[in-house]
């Protein structure tokens, strides 16, 4: 399983250095399961996330079936987005003769690479029929300004 996490990953440094060649610039990975050194909680499933693009914002788009609202936590910066959440269930029956019980619990996690600056504060979030969707408002890319050296 190691050698296929490796394959990946020279497959994807492959893929920027291509992006590079063609635009001249370091492109920053439209997903991301996380930052280099980054700790993934052990067992945490990975959401399938969908990102698009619009001029006025971007919106991320997560399968996350089985759980309540208040289970999932999401953190915004200006370039980043993490998603997470744990659940718990536990069910009994009592019947004549017999006691079922059923335990199951989860948890999610991903971090993902934003493509634009977004502006946490207005960003907003809806989750439906296990879909978790999050609309952030891009923020005005400033212009650089040259300093000069003394």
């Amino acid at each position: 399983m190691a050698d296929q996490w490796d394959d990946f990953g020279r497959f994807e440094e492959m893929m920027n250095r291509m992006f590079e060649a063609v635009w001249g610039r370091p492109q920053r990975p439209l997903l991301s399961s996380g930052e280099k050194g980054e700790i993934t909680p052990r067992g945490a499933r990975q959401p399938f996330v969908d990102v698009t693009e619009t001029d006025e914002e971007v919106i991320a788009t997560a399968e996350m079936p089985g759980l309540e609202k208040q289970d999932i936590k999401i953190n915004v910066t200006d370039d980043r987005l993490e998603i997470s959440a744990e659940t718990k269930h536990e069910e009994k029956k009592e019947e004549k003769g017999y006691v079922y019980r059923e335990r199951r619990s989860g948890s999610y996690y991903r971090m993902i690479t934003l493509p634009s600056p977004v502006d946490p504060d207005n960003s907003k979030a809806s989750y439906k029929n296990g879909i978790l969707e999050v609309k952030m408002p891009k923020t005005e890319i400033k212009k650089k300004k040259p300093l000069k050296v003394e």
